[in-house]
C-alpha cells in the first residue's frame, strides 16, 4: 500500500470515530444511569439524565472539532488575508 493511500485511510479513519461517539457515549452513561437507577430506586431519571449528557457532550465535542478544522482550512485557503 502506497503512503498516500495509508495516509488517506487513516484521514477516514479519524473522520469516522465521530459516529462511534455520538453512539457510544450516550449508550455507555445509560448503562451506568441504568445501574445507579437500580442502586438507588430512581429508575428511569437517572438513565435518562445520563443519557442526554453523554449525547450533549459527544455534539458538543463534534461541533468544537468540526470548527476547529474548518478554521485551519480558512487559514490555508488561497482567499485567506495575509496576517
Amino acid at each position: 500500500m502506497k503512503s498516500s493511500q495509508r495516509r488517506e485511510l487513516t484521514d477516514e479513519l479519524n473522520h469516522s470515530t465521530g459516529s462511534y461517539e455520538l453512539v457510544l457515549s450516550p449508550l455507555i452513561l445509560a448503562l451506568i444511569g441504568f445501574w445507579l437507577d437500580g442502586v438507588l430506586g430512581t429508575r428511569p431519571w437517572i438513565t435518562i439524565i445520563a443519557a442526554v449528557l453523554g449525547l450533549t457532550g459527544a455534539v458538543i465535542k463534534l461541533y468544537y472539532g468540526y470548527r476547529a478544522e474548518m478554521d485551519g482550512h480558512e487559514e490555508n485557503a488561497p482567499w485567506a488575508k495575509p496576517s
